[in-house]
């Protein structure tokens, strides 16, 4: 992907940009969605991402695409990447490219050859996890599940799989900068559609999942 790319990835609380140009890293950055001392979540995306375009000496103006992560994982963090990547891309007149998070995930481990899982925490005892397949230097990442922790370690043990995400046997979060090998395949795939795309979220709100528990049907979208 040629010219200068924003790279943002918020599928966990452990947010990070990036910036290349032509490929390379430019400047990368890391953050927290909340406070480290209370615990309150922080709008801390916006600032990240105007440090990061100051580190790299460059204007949002200077922008030939945008790469987001684009789930599944936390709802709110991903909502708000997404719209700070669709209202850029939309003023800019770039391209707006979404990755899933559970291929930066596993992009962003160093692993041999071998079969794993990436698994990132949905809440409720569960998983949002994908399997992974690498064999010399070709990586294959399936589909993204939703599956409870006694079925993740189950299947583990099946496929004599190591897990990759935060806290387990490769213990790491997505990170933005993972994506920049990747971004000549990104640019492959395609860009997305501006007014209709949105990340997956991997499962329900959970303000909709009450909403519909207390009136016992469907919330209309």
């Amino acid at each position: 992907m040629i010219g200068n790319v924003l790279i943002v990835e918020t599928s966990t609380e452990a947010g990070s940009v990036a910036i290349a140009r032509d490929g390379a890293l430019l400047a990368e950055l890391s953050f927290s969605s909340r406070d480290s001392v209370t615990g309150v979540r922080t709008e801390a995306l916006g600032p990240a991402v105007a440090r990061c375009l100051a580190l790299g000496s460059i204007s949002a103006r200077e922008l030939s695409a945008i790469v987001c992560g684009a789930g599944p994982g936390g709802f709110t963090s991903l909502r708000s990447a997404a719209a700070l990547a669709k209202g850029l891309c939309s003023a800019l007149r770039i391209p707006l490219y979404a990755v899933s998070s559970l291929d930066l995930l596993a992009w962003s481990a160093i692993v041999p050859d071998g079969s794993f899982i990436a698994a990132l925490h949905a809440g409720r005892n569960e998983w949002f996890a994908a399997d992974v397949n690498l064999a010399n230097q070709t990586m294959i990442v399936g589909a993204a599940e939703l599956l409870g922790d006694e079925e993740l370690r189950a299947r583990a043990g099946r496929m004599h799989a190591q897990l990759i995400g935060p806290g387990l046997d490769y213990d790491v979060s997505p990170r933005a900068d993972a994506m920049i090998a990747r971004l000549s395949e990104i640019e492959v795939r395609g860009a997305v559609d501006l007014d209709s795309w949105e990340p997956a979220y991997g499962r329900l709100a959970e303000a909709q999942v009450k909403w519909e528990a207390v009136h016992g049907r469907p919330l209309s979208v």
